[in-house]
C-alpha cells in the first residue's frame, strides 16, 4: 500500500478531464424510473460498525482514490449513501461521502494528461504519479519514466455532482471493473423501483409501510375531510366508495385514470358545490389541465391552501365561468356567524412581467376583477432557467473563494476549507460582490418570503389561497 501523502488537490495544470461521457450520465432527474432495476443485490459480508440502522452495503471498490484530497481509501454504494472509507486512517472521509437523495449528477469521464506537461512541467508528472501510485495499490512506485501515455490509459473516473455544491471526483484501479460496478449500483439506488426501496422508509418502523401512495393520499383526503376514522384501501379504490365529502368539500374521482391531467393524482380535493363537468370544463381553461384543487384545508378554520397551472387569457383577456365558479369556491365558506367573508389570494410565483409575456403565448394571470373577493400577488421568483444559470454561477462562486490549495489555486470543494475571501478587506469585497452578483441568495429570499406570506394569510386570516406558477 503507498504511504500516506498530505491532502492536496489535483489542478487543471496538470491534468484534464476529458468530457466524453463513457455510458451517459444519472441523475435524479434524468434516469428514468421504469428503466431502472429495482436493488436486490447485497454484500452478505459487509458489516460493517459505521453504517447505520438498517444501512447495508450494495456495492464497493478498493484502492479507489477521492482526487478531491488525494486520499486513498474504499468507496462503498449503500442504499443511504455513497461513503468514502480512508485507507490510512479507516475513518469516513466527510468530503467523499455523500446521500444519495443529494446527488445531483454523476457520469464517467476519461482522464487524459496534457502531452505538453510531460517534457514542461516534471513536478506536475510527480505529482501525478504519486496520485497513480495510490489507485495502483500492491504494486511498486511508479517512476518519473513511465510511458505516460500508457499509464494514462488506466486512469478512469467518476465524476459527481452534489445538490449542496460539492464537486467530488473519485479515480479508480486499473484493469478493474470497480468503476462500472459502482456507477451501476448509483444508477440502481438513486432511482429505485420501488419507493419501499428508499432507506427513509427501511430505517425505522413507519405507520405507512407497505402502504401505496394511493391509500396513503386517501388517508390524508379523510383526515383533512374530517373522516380520519375511516381507512382506506385497495378495495375501496377498486370498487370507487372512496369519493366522500364533508359539508364544504368532496373527494372526485373524474381524475381516476389520469384522463384529465397527467401531473395530478387519480383523486382530486374539490368544493362540494362543483360538479365534475364543470371541473372539465375549467380544466379547458388551465395550462396543461391543471385545475384548482385543494392541497391542503384546516377543517376548523376553513382555510384552504390551493394549486393549480396559469390560466390560459391570452392576449385577448379570455374568461372561463367554470373556471370563475371554482376558483370562488375556495372561499365561500364564512369565517364567522357575522357573515365575515374570507379573502381569496391569488398567489402568482412569477414576476409580474414574466405573467405578461406568457399571455402572449396564451397564458398570463387572472384578473381581480373576475374573481370574487379576490387579490392577485406577485412574488417575483424566476423561471428554472434563471435559477440554473444562477445555481450555476453560485456553485463557481464557492470553487473560486475558498481555502488556498498547494498549487496556488483556491478551491472550496477541493478541500472543504472555510476560509472566505483570503482573509483581507479587498478579497472579501471581491467575494461579497461575486457572491451577489450570482443572484441565488435573492431567489432563495424570495421563495422563503413567499411561503412566509402564505403562511401568514392561511394561519392570521384563515384565508384561502391559491397558488400557481
Amino acid at each position: 500500500m503507498a504511504a500516506s501523502r498530505p491532502s492536496r488537490s489535483v489542478s487543471a495544470r496538470d491534468i484534464s478531464i476529458g468530457c466524453e461521457r463513457l455510458d451517459g450520465a444519472g441523475s435524479w432527474d434524468t434516469l428514468e424510473w421504469t428503466k431502472i432495476e429495482p436493488v436486490t443485490r447485497s454484500v452478505s459480508h459487509a458489516n460493517f460498525e459505521f453504517l447505520l440502522e438498517a444501512e447495508r452495503v450494495l456495492d464497493e471498490g478498493h484502492g479507489v482514490v477521492l482526487v478531491n484530497t488525494d486520499e486513498a481509501g474504499t468507496l462503498f454504494v449503500t442504499n443511504f449513501r455513497l461513503l468514502f472509507l480512508s485507507d490510512g486512517t479507516r475513518n469516513i472521509v466527510p468530503l467523499g461521502t455523500i446521500p444519495l437523495a443529494t446527488i445531483e449528477k454523476f457520469n464517467k469521464m476519461v482522464v487524459k494528461f496534457q502531452s505538453t506537461s510531460r517534457n514542461t512541467n516534471k513536478s506536475s508528472s510527480r505529482r501525478l504519479l504519486q496520485i497513480i501510485d495510490h489507485i495502483c495499490l500492491g504494486h511498486k512506485l511508479l517512476s518519473d519514466s513511465i510511458d505516460m501515455e500508457t499509464v494514462m490509459d488506466l486512469m478512469a473516473s467518476l465524476h459527481l455532482a452534489g445538490k449542496d455544491m460539492r464537486i467530488i471526483v473519485f479515480c479508480f484501479r486499473p484493469r478493474t471493473k470497480q468503476r462500472r460496478a459502482i456507477f451501476d449500483a448509483l444508477s440502481r439506488c438513486t432511482k429505485p423501483e420501488r419507493i419501499w426501496d428508499l432507506y427513509a422508509f427501511t430505517c425505522g418502523p413507519s405507520k405507512f409501510s407497505n402502504l401505496s401512495p394511493k391509500v396513503r393520499l386517501l388517508n390524508e383526503y379523510f383526515r383533512l375531510l374530517g373522516k380520519g376514522f375511516h381507512h382506506a384501501s385497495m378495495r375501496m379504490i377498486e370498487d370507487g366508495s372512496f369519493t366522500m365529502s364533508n359539508d364544504s368539500w368532496r373527494i372526485s374521482d373524474i381524475n381516476f385514470n389520469y384522463s384529465l391531467c397527467q401531473s395530478y393524482p387519480f383523486a382530486l380535493l374539490v368544493p362540494k358545490c362543483v360538479g365534475d363537468d364543470e371541473i372539465i370544463q375549467a380544466s379547458n381553461f388551465r395550462a396543461r389541465s391543471r385545475v384548482p384543487a385543494v392541497s391542503w384545508c384546516n377543517p376548523e378554520t376553513g382555510a384552504v391552501l390551493a394549486r393549480s397551472s396559469q390560466p390560459l387569457v391570452g392576449i385577448m383577456n379570455t374568461r372561463s365561468t367554470a373556471d370563475e365558479k371554482l376558483v370562488a369556491a375556495l372561499c365561500a365558506q364564512l369565517i364567522d356567524e357575522k357573515d365575515s367573508r374570507r379573502k381569496l389570494y391569488i398567489a402568482d410565483a412569477r414576476p409580474r412581467k414574466n405573467a405578461l409575456a406568457n399571455g402572449a403565448m396564451g397564458g398570463g394571470s387572472e384578473s381581480s376583477s373576475n374573481y370574487f373577493q379576490s387579490e392577485i400577488v406577485f412574488f417575483g421568483i424566476d423561471n428554472i432557467h434563471a435559477m440554473r444559470e444562477s445555481f450555476a454561477r453560485f456553485r463557481d462562486y464557492l470553487d473560486t473563494h475558498g481555502a488556498a490549495s498547494s498549487d496556488g489555486m483556491s478551491s472550496f470543494l477541493r478541500h472543504g476549507g472555510w476560509t472566505w475571501g483570503g482573509g483581507n478587506l479587498s478579497s472579501m469585497s471581491a467575494s461579497v460582490s461575486t457572491l451577489g452578483d450570482s443572484g441565488w441568495l435573492i431567489h432563495v429570499q424570495s421563495v422563503l418570503a413567499g411561503s412566509a406570506w402564505i403562511a401568514a394569510r392561511v394561519a392570521l386570516e384563515s384565508a384561502a389561497v391559491l397558488v400557481h406558477c
